[in-house]
């Protein structure tokens, strides 16, 4: 940022004050946590109450040494966090109004304090220069010209602005969405043949459940062309831009993992590449225009929770890391032409960025910034914008210009949709339109077997259940409302009710205090992860006040006093901490990696997850240690519960879930109940009831995807 003189005194409105030296941002005599760039905006729009501050000014003022495009990028993120701080709105503002295409007004009553700034340089007035005293007649007609000018400009302003419009309402209006598949079971990962008349995806409908191989089915037939027969977990697809070969990346437990090439009317497989068994969501595969290069993402079993973007030579075999400054990479795309390589980095969970990287130069372009999340994306057929598809948005399709990505506009077709894939010959789209049903089901452990029904049902998600301390209530996650929120019900699922309406992407693991008079949840409401405490009975959520940042998952301990979270992104290096349950200073107890911290029903020990193991600590911190003889946890780290009998948790083998016990004295595990139907990925909690005689767990009972044809795409 450019030098600024020294200035003193401060600048208040309504409950903030805005102190000049220091620099800092105070609320009712609070000091309050805001970025410099954010905060030497606020200056300078506060510094000029009532006047038009120009984008062009603030370019000049507070960027000058970057392009105009990285200065974009940075304004647009300062002034929404401004908002977010400020409690202020982008359609009825109270403190900072938005010019449309000219800059931003600072509109709240202040009272200035002290001096005032005065070494910024002066805003661009809008009003045009005073002309000479003299020449009256030549200065008529210069102001006459002037203002002709102006309004040339406004009606071609105003006429190009209608033609955009009109323009992108007839492209929309020539769409034609037809289903392309109708198959039972599901579909993932479409990929266009290059000639734009075949379609390649995963399907699972012939294998009884086994899971996904891959299909091949012309645009105007009926049935697919079945290519491998070696159902996976996991399938990743793309198209070679000469058509001899489609890679596939295939996950698969039985210890066949790779990416591998097959031929497009079937055939042997050939196996390029050995993968982790581990994948994240999405389309992994994408294939270079000039067919030198596979890009995928894959993870490294040696890191936790991390997903790397990697380019794999086709001459030579040999992959090689992206960097890409992500924890998380996911979903790369190759654009049509070029060598533009898009893909979308989780910053943190529930807030994604889609970059660029110029495999010519090496530069990385961050293209949108801060989305709840993308769950695939795709160029257009020129190249010159890309699709993307975000569930928190609507779960439908979205498209971003490159050289206006402040301008993403929703497109009005689809929904619940996830991978994209655009014909780079033809004007054809086809996405994955996808359902999933997941319900908490009670099990019954004094059976004999155990047996278990369906407890907490709605046709939408619900996970991560909590029992209250004297079992008569329930808390746990649900969209059922059109997004994630923390609801209650009894203990026989009767009179429900929902207790948040934060209306964000991810909002969860409710947990109930010891005395059952409040819930403990984590929400990414603002972009960033913290703790909130609830009355079940209702009422407004209350924020924590923790001097860390990026907190999630609380548990509390037996007495109440305390509260254990995890802290830090949860796809990075989190490491747990506790609280006072009323807020205030945390203290580290594991380092990272550790996740999940669950407290024993005795509070003897703090349980957490730590790559794949289950360790535990005292309650302090101290004499941290691996369970020893329990076996390794599932990649997300969430599907274990202790309890006064032991330790319950989910097991994985052949393709089948079963819920089994660890007893901690004698390490005996006891195979309990083994799940009809698949879990969800991230279940949440699995808690056991206070007298020990039963336990909830999230199931997926129905779940159904299918892809469908948009015909006239430009």
């Amino acid at each position: 940022m450019a030098d600024r003189a020294e200035v003193s005194g401060s600048i208040r409105f309504a409950p903030f004050e805005l102190v000049l030296e220091p620099e800092e941002l105070r609320r009712n005599g609070i000091r309050v946590k805001v970025s410099g760039q954010a905060l030497q905006v606020l200056i300078v729009l506060a510094s000029e109450p009532g006047r038009l501050v120009t984008r062009e000014h603030l370019h000049k003022v507070l960027w000058p040494a970057t392009s105009f495009g990285d200065f974009e990028h940075g304004l647009n993120a300062a002034v929404n966090r401004l908002r977010e701080i400020l409690g202020d709105s982008a359609v009825n503002p109270k403190y900072i109004e938005t010019i449309p295409r000219q800059g931003y007004r600072f509109i709240a009553a202040t009272n200035v304090e002290g001096d005032q700034v005065t070494s910024l340089p002066p805003v661009a007035s809008t009003e045009p220069p005073r002309p000479p005293a003299k020449q009256p007649l030549r200065r008529w007609w210069i102001a006459l010209g002037i203002a002709a000018c102006i309004l040339m400009g406004l009606v071609g302003l105003r006429l190009k602005t209608r033609f955009e419009e009109a323009s992108r309402l007839l492209r929309i209006q020539r769409l034609a969405i037809v289903p392309f598949t109708s198959l039972p079971g599901n579909v993932t990962s479409p990929a266009f043949s290059p000639d734009g008349s075949e379609v390649a995806f995963g399907w699972d409908g012939e294998t009884n459940g086994a899971g996904y191989d891959l299909y091949v089915k012309v645009i105007g037939s009926e049935n697919p062309l079945r290519i491998t027969r070696h159902p996976s977990e996991k399938l990743s697809v793309a198209w070679s831009p000469a058509g001899h070969a489609i890679a596939i990346s295939r996950v698969s437990k039985e210890g066949a993992s790779g990416i591998f090439l097959v031929p497009p009317t079937g055939g042997p497989e050939r196996k390029i590449y050995s993968r982790s068994s581990t994948y994240w969501g999405g389309n992994e595969l994408s294939w270079s225009s000039d067919g030198k290069y596979l890009a995928f993402t894959d993870h490294p079993e040696t890191t936790y929770q991390s997903i790397i973007l990697y380019l794999l030579s086709m001459s030579t075999l040999q992959a090689t890391p992206v960097k890409t400054d992500c924890k998380v990479s996911a979903v790369p795309s190759f654009a049509p032409k070029g060598e533009l390589l898009a893909w979308v980095c989780l910053d943190k969970w529930g807030s994604d960025s889609l970059r660029l990287l110029n495999l010519g130069d090496g530069t990385t372009t961050e293209l949108l910034k801060g989305h709840e999340l993308i769950n695939g994306i795709a160029w257009s057929r020129g190249g010159d914008s890309i699709l993307f598809s975000s569930p928190a948005i609507g779960g439908g399709l979205w498209e971003v210009g490159l050289t206006h990505p402040e301008r993403a506009q929703r497109l009005p077709i689809g929904h619940d949709v996830s991978d994209v894939a655009v014909s780079s010959s033809g004007h054809r789209l086809v996405y994955l339109q996808s359902s999933t049903n997941t319900n908490i089901w009670q099990l019954d452990l004094q059976g004999s077997p155990a047996h278990a029904h369906k407890l907490i049902a709605s046709s939408a998600e619900q996970e991560s259940a909590s029992i209250s301390p004297d079992g008569r209530r329930i808390t746990f996650e649900s969209d059922r409302s059109g997004a994630l929120e923390i609801w209650v019900c009894d203990a026989d699922g009767s009179n429900v009710l929902q207790l948040t309406s934060f209306g964000v992407i991810s909002t969860g693991t409710p947990r109930w205090s010891p005395d059952g008079g409040l819930i403990a949840f984590d929400s990414r409401l603002g972009g960033e992860s913290n703790l909130y405490t609830v009355d079940p009975a209702g009422g407004i959520p209350a924020k924590l006040n923790i001097d860390v940042s990026d907190n999630s998952m609380p548990s509390w301990s037996p007495d109440g006093k305390w509260i254990y979270f995890m802290q830090g992104d949860d796809t990075g290096q989190p490491s747990v901490w506790r609280v006072p349950s009323q807020g205030g200073h945390a203290v580290q107890l594991a380092s990272a990696p550790a996740a999940t911290p669950l407290v024993s029903p005795d509070g003897q020990y703090v349980y957490f997850f730590r790559n794949k193991k289950l360790w535990r600590m005292m309650p302090d911190g101290s004499s941290p240690e691996e369970v020893k003889g329990m076996p390794e946890l599932s990649f997300q780290g969430t599907e274990w519960f202790p309890s006064k009998a032991g330790i319950y948790f989910m097991s994985h083998e052949n393709g089948k879930t079963t819920i089994e016990l660890y007893d901690t004295r004698t390490q005996r595990i006891s195979p309990i109940f083994s799940l009809e139907k698949p879990p969800p990925y991230w279940i949440g909690a699995m808690p056991v009831s206070p007298d020990g005689k039963w336990l909830l767990f999230p199931q997926v009972d129905g779940h159904s995807s299918n892809l469908m044809m948009v015909e006239n795409m430009q």
